[in-house]
C-alpha cells in the first residue's frame, strides 16, 4: 500500500523484526526521495494468531488490503501484492523478468554489509523477486489448493469468518477487518463510515479510480516535481502541493484521499 504495510510473520522477536524492516526501508526511502529523518509512526500494530483458520483469515485480509481501500477491484491488480506469488503455475502467473542480476551485480546494489539468502533473485529494477523471498510453500500449504486460495482471497467478509476461527480453540479473538485495520481506523474520525466503505469496496460496488496510486505518483514525479525544480515531492511547499492538488482533481479527476496520499499532504 502507498500509505501503510501489512505483513504476516513467524517470529519470537516482533520488535526486532519491525526495527530492522523500518531501518532498511527508511534508508532506501530517504535516499530515493532526498529526505532525512525517521519515517512513519513510532508505534506499530501487532496481532497474534495461532491455528490454521486464524492464519488463513489474516493472510486473506492482508491480501485484500488494496481492495478494502478502493485502490483495486481484485487483489491481483496490485503489482506488489503477494497474491501474485502463490500458486503461480495453477493461476498462470509464471512471468519471470528477462534479465536477472548476477550475485556480483546484486552486491553492488546492496549496502556493503548486507546479508541475504543466495536463493533470492533480483531483477533489473534492483528489487528482489518476491517469489524468491517470501515463504510461498508455507502459504500454499495453508490454503492447500489454488481453488481454495482463489476463493478465500475474494470471499466477502462476514460472521462466518469469525465462527470458523473458533475451531482453532486458541483463546484468541477472531481475525476481523476491524482489528486488522485497527491502527488505520484509530486515525479516522469516521470509523463506522470507513468500515462501511471498505466492505462496499470488497463487494465490488466500488469502481476504482481510473488512475491508481502508482500512476498518479508517476504523474507527480515526472510532470510537477521538475516544474518546481525540487528533488522530490517531499521538497514541495504546502502552497505548491495545493496547486498540484487542484490540477490533479480538475484534470485527472483523482479523489481527495488519493491526492493526499500521493502528495503526502
Amino acid at each position: 500500500m502507498p500509505s501503510h504495510h501489512h505483513g504476516c510473520y513467524e517470529t519470537e522477536y516482533p520488535d526486532a523484526l519491525v526495527r530492522i524492516k523500518r531501518q532498511s526501508y527508511t534508508r532506501y526511502f530517504n535516499e530515493k526521495y532526498g529526505r532525512k529523518g525517521s519515517l512513519g509512526e513510532p508505534n506499530y500494530f501487532l496481532l497474534e494468531v495461532q491455528g490454521i483458520r486464524h492464519k488463513l483469515a489474516l493472510l486473506s485480509y492482508i491480501i485484500k488490503n488494496t481492495v478494502h481501500h478502493g485502490i483495486t477491484s481484485t487483489p491481483f491488480e496490485w503489482p506488489y501484492c503477494s497474491a501474485n506469488a502463490y500458486f503461480r503455475k495453477e493461476l498462470g502467473k509464471l512471468y519471470t523478468p528477462d534479465i536477472l542480476l548476477t550475485p556480483a551485480q546484486i552486491a553492488g546494489v546492496l549496502p556493503r554489509r548486507a546479508q541475504y539468502s543466495p536463493k533470492w533473485q533480483m531483477g533489473v529494477e534492483n528489487v528482489f523477486l518476491r517469489e524468491t523471498v517470501i515463504e510461498t510453500a508455507v502459504v500454499e500449504n495453508l490454503y492447500a489448493t489454488a481453488k481454495a486460495f482463489n476463493y478465500l482471497v475474494t470471499r466477502q467478509s462476514g460472521e462466518d469468518w469469525s465462527k470458523e476461527q473458533e475451531a482453532d480453540e486458541n483463546g484468541l479473538p477472531p481475525v476481523t477487518l476491524e482489528n486488522v485495520e485497527s491502527l488505520f481506523l484509530e486515525r479516522s474520525t469516521r470509523r463506522e463510515q470507513v468500515i462501511a466503505d471498505m466492505l462496499r469496496n470488497e463487494r465490488s460496488r466500488h469502481v476504482p479510480n481510473s488512475l491508481n496510486d502508482l500512476q498518479l505518483c508517476e504523474i507527480i514525479d515526472l510532470k510537477y516535481v521538475p516544474r518546481y525544480q525540487v528533488v522530490s515531492v517531499y521538497a514541495l511547499s504546502t502552497s505548491q502541493k495545493n496547486t498540484i492538488a487542484n490540477d490533479l482533481y480538475r484534470i485527472h479527476h483523482a479523489g481527495v484521499a488519493q491526492i493526499r496520499r500521493c502528495l503526502a499532504l
